[in-house]
Parts: structure tokens; sequence; C-alpha cells
């Protein structure tokens, strides 16, 4: 059953074409006279302009253009008028960098609006000292020195000015080594460590050696003397690494003389890692916590998981019992326990009031409680109403309608910026009118964080947009794969931004590496090309592909097939020869966090993909469950009838 179509817009307002293409033409005619300095037939263009949504981009340009003239009354004038608007902000952004750049002290600090910026930030100091601000110009400087980051060029007059006058301190360096490492600049904390005295200098590369190394915290007979700040972070990285170390006797010493907030955040680590670890003095060090006041809900939800994980069922009914009832309440918690009780020996009714529980929930934990209680799904799909007004009165916001003619143009960074901008500054109803707007131009990724940000979680059909669909279609026939576990990847991996690009690398709808998309061309003989890769039907022709030749390396396991996607198979061949099952107990225990919850959360959204494609499927298929060699049937059945039709309304 496929959701009804937002009919309120389509009966309020016509979308049509914000701009007309003759119109978006001169703008691009402008706009390449203004890069090519060709500024008379600039200005000869710009009267057939004045209705376009993007023209204070042009004239944002054109000011910088004149900044040599130093137009001050010109910048003023137009940042009154676009104050806070992304055009605006850039703009004060490249004057302050201009400014800087030729000492024009005196009015860099005029104009000169706190940011982030670390370029603008060294002028600010450099502005500060020039114009006879000293101990604010110290004040900021060591805000930025203690960053324990890489700073600009532009930083480099005032730190030699530092070094001049004996300010930069081998403490002031250790300060910044000691950061730098938390930090993870690595290449930073080398220089550092050059800059450092011997004595420091050694104990900074055995800050360095145990960082790579944590146990050596433990190991390492000169470890115990290392300056106090230095500890700090090398004990909380040896912990949350290596929960095990919470049991060393040594470990109060190497904390007795931290700060009392250093103190605090140790014995934090400390209870988390006995959590992660338990054993017979669990319910002890539980009790231990709440008496020193640590145990806050974050540290109850470490004592659950950690006995969830470690399969101890006894010990996680008694936390469970014990925990806050907002926490009972949780599906995570509610089906683990219902878990346990079975895991126990107790007849199946007894765990059925905890599954019922979860079952109410639209995810991961409330969908495995269903298809254990052999029940359809709980969707709650409750759709996103708004006045017609509203919505007219939204889509006449300029930030919208410089939005929507970025998108037109398909600039789609600088409509998003743009997009953002509009949320930020307009009411929650004119937020949820932005989430129509943004589903009825089909632009299904801000949809999605459009209502993720107002944190509305209930209409489907927004968040879950049968985007791209006969891409889809084409891709599923293609692969002979299920089209809702093709849109479930998908929506894990970009939210359906056709250009994402992930830090690492990865490409497109389906986030594939590069490597990994040739790989997979070759295999099917086909002709590659990266720069497609951020094409639709390329991407998911060549992602369909690769989660085809995952699933069949995994005997049709969906559940390995999905969590190879994201780690890889060697992880995957690894974790298994680690730990077996049964399955929920095998996610459970994946131990990346990232991809423990890729893979729930792509079976929650291929769940809720059958659902919006018309046929309700249980969150584990038949295939799956009967790959998985380990599982346990008392505890994971799938209903008798495969497909669950969803419940009307």
């Amino acid at each position: 059953m496929q959701l009804k179509p937002i009919l309120l817009i389509i009966a309020i307002v016509t979308f049509s074409s914000m701009v007309h293409a003759n119109e978006h033409d001169q703008f691009l005619k402008a706009e390449k006279y203004l890069a090519k300095r060709q500024y008379s037939r600039f200005i000869n263009v710009l009267p057939n302009l004045q209705a376009h949504p993007l023209l204070p981009y042009l004239e944002s340009q054109w000011i910088k253009t004149q900044f040599h003239k130093k137009p001050v009354e010109q910048i003023n004038e137009f940042m009154n008028v676009h104050s806070g608007t992304p055009f605006a902000s850039q703009l004060q952004r490249s004057w302050l960098k201009y400014l800087g750049k030729k000492k024009e002290w005196s009015l860099f600090l005029e104009h000169y609006q706190p940011t982030q910026n670390l370029t603008i930030r060294c002028y600010l100091v450099r502005a500060f000292k020039a114009q006879g601000y000293a101990s604010a110009s110290l004040e900021e400087g060591n805000a930025l020195w203690s960053l324990g980051k890489s700073l600009p060029k532009a930083c480099d007059p005032f730190l030699a000015r530092w070094k001049k006058d004996g300010l930069l301190t081998s403490e002031r360096y250790w300060q910044r080594f000691v950061k730098s490492v938390e930090n993870r600049q690595y290449k930073l904390a080398r220089y550092l460590q050059k800059k450092l005295p011997n004595k420091l200098k050694k104990q900074a590369g055995l800050v360095r050696s145990i960082w790579r190394q944590p146990k050596d915290i433990f190991r390492k007979k000169d470890a115990a003397q290392l300056p106090v700040e230095a500890r700090a972070i090398l004990v909380t990285r040896a912990l949350k690494r290596f929960p095990e170390l919470a049991q060393k006797a040594s470990l109060e010493t190497l904390i007795a003389d931290f700060s009392d907030a250093a103190h605090k955040q140790a014995q934090y680590e400390r209870f988390t890692a006995f959590a992660k670890t338990p054993n017979a003095d669990t319910f002890h060090h539980y009790k231990e916590a709440a008496d020193n006041g640590l145990l806050d809900d974050e540290l109850v939800n470490h004592f659950l998981n950690g006995a969830v994980q470690n399969a101890q069922w006894p010990t996680y009914a008694y936390l469970y019992k014990v925990a806050p009832q907002h926490i009972q309440q949780e599906p995570k918690w509610s089906y683990w326990k219902g878990r346990a009780l079975i895991s126990m020996g107790a007849p199946t009714p007894n765990a059925a009031p905890y599954y019922q529980i979860a079952s109410k929930e639209r995810d991961y934990y409330g969908f495995m409680a269903s298809q254990a209680l052999q029940i359809p799904a709980a969707m709650n799909h409750n759709p996103t109403h708004v006045s017609g007004d509203v919505i007219l009165q939204t889509k006449a916001n300029p930030a919208i309608q410089r939005s929507l003619a970025f998108l037109e143009l398909n600039r789609i960074t600088s409509a998003r910026r743009e997009w953002q901008h509009a949320f930020d500054h307009l009411d929650q109803d004119s937020r949820r009118a932005m989430a129509l707007i943004a589903g009825r131009y089909e632009w299904a990724d801000r949809a999605i964080f459009t209502l993720a940000q107002l944190k509305d979680w209930h209409d489907l059909q927004l968040r879950f947009p049968l985007a791209h669909a006969q891409h889809f279609s084409q891709a599923a026939q293609r692969t002979q794969l299920p089209m809702d576990w093709i849109y479930g990847i998908a929506r894990q991996e970009s939210a359906f931004q056709f250009d994402a690009r992930s830090p690492a690398g990865a490409m497109g709808l389906m986030q594939l590496m590069p490597r990994t998309a040739q790989s997979v061309s070759k295999r099917n003989r086909l002709r590659y090309s990266k720069k497609s890769l951020l094409k639709p039907q390329y991407n998911l022709d060549l992602g369909s592909r690769y989660m085809k030749q995952l699933l069949n390396r995994y005997d049709g396991n969906r559940v390995l097939a999905t969590a190879a996607y994201n780690a890889g198979p060697g992880n995957v061949n690894r974790w298994l020869r680690r730990f077996e099952g049964p399955m929920d107990l095998w996610i459970e225990n994946i131990p990346f966090k990232e991809t423990r919850e890729y893979v729930q959360r792509v079976l929650a959204y291929t769940t809720i993909y059958s659902y919006r494609r018309g046929e309700l499927q249980p969150i584990m298929d038949n295939v799956t469950l009967a790959s998985w060699a380990h599982s346990a049937e008392d505890t994971l059945q799938i209903s008798k009838n495969e497909t669950q039709q969803p419940p009307k309304g």
C-alpha cells in the first residue's frame, strides 16, 4: 500500500518553476561578465535581474571587486540589508581577510564579528596588538594556541613576535603538544616535540608511544612520572580501548593526583570499562558508581549493554530491574529483557509483555520484537500538516526562493546553504512547510534532513521517499535483489544526496569507494567512469551489483552482506570467527559502533520501505534466517506468512 500523495500542497499552490529560463540565462551572463571583469557589460545586464532571487549574490561579488576602493558605506549598507544571510557572511569574511592582508587594522576591528575562521582570528590577534589592546591580543592568541591545531600563515607574524618576546615557553609548547596528541594532530605533535627541551622531549616521545600502545600506560615504569595532563588523556584512551584495564590495581596510583574534574572523568571511564566487561563484581561496581554520583543514564546503558553483549542474562535481568523506569521502557532494553527471559528458560508468554512494549516503536528493536511476537511491525505513520497560508508564505521567503533558484541551476551546495539559513530563521510551522515544499520538488535529502532537525519522525512519505524510483526498479530487476533493501542501503548511505562525498572518498547515492566501483565494473565487464559515480543511475547500477556480490558471498544472508557493505568482508569474516551467534546477539557484538548501528538502521529502513511500497515485510527474511547456522529458532522466528499486510490507515 503506497502512501497517499501530499494533496494539500497541490490543491493550494501550483509549483511551477520560480524563475523563467530567460532570467536564469541573464543571471549566468551577468555572472560570466563579472568573472571576466567586463564590468560595463555586467552593469548593463543588471536591470534585467531586479526580480531575480540571486541578485544579491551578484551584488556581493561586485562589491568584492571594489575592495581596493574601500567601499565602507556600500558594505555597511549591504550588510544592514542582508545581515546574517550566507552571501553577506561570505562578503564579510572576504572583507576582513582583505583588511587583514592589507593591515588595515582600524577598519578590521570596526567590521569584525565573532567567527570560527582561524585566518580571521589570527588577524584579530594582530589587530588588537597594533591598535594597543595588548591584553585582548594575548587572550585571543592563547585561545588559538590552546586549540592544538595547525594554524594558518596569518598567525605567523604574531607567533614570531611571541618568540621574540619570550612568550613561547617550554610550558606553552608542552600544553599545545598534549592538546595536539589528544586532537590526533600527529604532524603538529611531532613538530612541537622538537621545540621542547630534552627532558620534556623525552616525555613527549613517551606520550606518543603510549598513545599508539595504550596498554603501556600500565607497563612502562616512567609512565607514572608523566605530567598529569598527559596521563589524563592516556588513561582515558587506555580505558576506552581496553576496558579490562580498569581492573588494574595501579590505576588508582596513576590518577591519584588528578584535578577533581579529571579524577571524576577518569573514574567515570573506569566504571564505563567495568560495565563493558561484566563479572562477579558487576553489581558492586554498579552500586559504587551510584554512591559516587556517577550513575547517569549513559552509564546505566553501558551496564545493560555489557550484560547483553556478554550474554550475562541473570546480570541483565537484575540491572534491568533496578534501572530507571524510563530506561526500562526503551525498545532496546525491553526487547532484551524478553530475550533474557527466553534464554534463561522462561516460557514464551513470560517474555511477551516486554516484546509488546518494544513492538510499539518503529525502529530496529521494535521490528525485532514484532517478529518475535509474529505480528506486523508498527509503522505509526503521521503525515505532516500545515495550513495553505503558511505554505504560501514560506515559499515566498527570500531564502527559500534563493535556495530553489540554486536548485534549478543545479548548484546543490549553495541551494542547501540557503535552505539551512531559511530553516534557522523560521518558526516551527514554516519549517514543516519547508519539508512539504522539498517533497513536492522531489528534493529528497532536504525533506529528510528538515524533518530530522525538527525531530519529527512520523511522516514516512517525506522521511522515506521513493526517490529515483525508475532507477531503483531497474537495479532491482537487473540484480534480482529486493528493491526495499537497495532503498534501505541508499537511505542510510546518503539520504539520497546524489552528490555526497565522504571524507574517505566514497561517492554518490550508494557511497561507493572508487576502487570498489572499479572492481565491480571489471567483474561485470562494464566500462568504468569515476566521474559518473555522482550520476544516480550509474551509481545505483554498480552499488546494487556490489550488494549482489556480497549477498552471494554470504549465502543470501542479508545481515552479513549489509555489514560487509559498510565494513568490508575482511572485518565481517573476522567477527564471524570471534562470535557466531545467535544472530541478534551477533549484531549486538559488532565491535565497530558505526557498523553495528549501520546494520540495525538498514534492516529497519528496509522494513519501512517494504511498507512504503505496499507489502510489509518482517525485519529478518527467511533466507537470512535459514543461512544463519546458529540462529535460535525459539527467539527469532518469522511468521508463517512471510509477507505481512500493512495495517490500514
